[in-house]
């Protein structure tokens, strides 16, 4: 036990839940909870959402452990299934939103894009006023990019990088790069009707 507690490698702490150790867990948790709390928090998400979200990340790592690959890459796979399942927090709380009187309602508190620290899909999807014309930039790009970007980013199963290789037929190792050259495009897309930095 005394290894475990002299910060051990992510590696180590991995290898250590693989074989039931409770102990090794609960460190593991600890060490990467503040990364997982910070994404929902940046997006506005209640202190209740954002618990909910860090339950549901760390019950997904929990099922997921024996597929991780590079273990001291696990704050990148963190940061992405967050930003998942605070994408579909947002979108549970759009669909349970009250529909209000236009004449009523207040107008939505537009987000400062100072506070947030980078800009992802999700979170121009947290915009409401803003999904119709993502949609229709989504319908101009090519069939590859609307395919791949719904895989990472809208498809509730997340499916990792292996599957999604599988489904578009490219290599892994091409995923990341193609991901970044289609969110350009969108981005040029969206800036073209008005809507500029978006992520």
């Amino acid at each position: 036990m005394d290894a475990i507690r002299d910060e051990p490698s992510t590696t180590f702490l991995i290898h250590r839940c693989l074989q039931g150790e409770m102990d090794a867990w609960s460190l593991l948790v600890e060490r990467y909870a503040r990364l997982v709390r910070s994404v929902p928090v940046r997006y506005g998400l209640t202190a209740d959402e954002v618990d909910d979200v860090a339950q549901e990340v760390f019950l997904a790592l929990a099922q997921s452990l024996h597929e991780i690959e590079d273990p001291e890459r696990l704050s990148g796979w963190l940061a992405t299934t967050t930003r998942r399942f605070t994408w579909r927090a947002l979108q549970r709380r759009r669909r349970e939103q009250p529909i209000e009187h236009p004449d009523d309602a207040d107008p939505p508190a537009s987000t400062d894009p100072s506070s947030v620290s980078s800009f992802a899909l999700e979170e121009l999807l947290s915009g409401w006023s803003r999904q119709e014309a993502l949609a229709q930039a989504l319908r101009h790009l090519p069939t590859r990019c609307q395919e791949l970007l719904h895989l990472l980013f809208l498809d509730e199963r997340q499916p990792d990088y292996d599957e999604i290789s599988k489904r578009l037929d490219i290599p892994k190792g091409s995923i990341g790069p193609t991901r970044n050259r289609c969110l350009q495009r969108l981005r040029t897309l969206l800036e073209g009707i008005g809507i500029t930095h978006p992520f």
